[in-house]
């Protein structure tokens, strides 16, 4: 039986890291989360995911 331990995280060089640290300290997220988002929102400006549509008219928000 294999047993596999988390890799620790990886590491983007100094200044990199202190830019994402001071936007998720200022938005009120960890570190963790604010590469979810930095990588979520590439990939869809990108066209490798789509971009969720969330207008006025759908499920998803606005007021009846």
């Amino acid at each position: 039986m294999r047993i596999s331990f988390p890799s620790p995280a990886p590491t983007l060089g100094d200044d990199i890291e202190e830019a994402v640290r001071s936007v998720a300290q200022e938005l009120g997220c960890s570190r963790e989360e604010m590469l979810r988002v930095i990588v979520r929102e590439w990939l869809e400006q990108n066209a490798y995911l789509p971009v969720l549509d969330l207008n006025d008219e759908g499920e998803a928000g606005g007021n009846p």
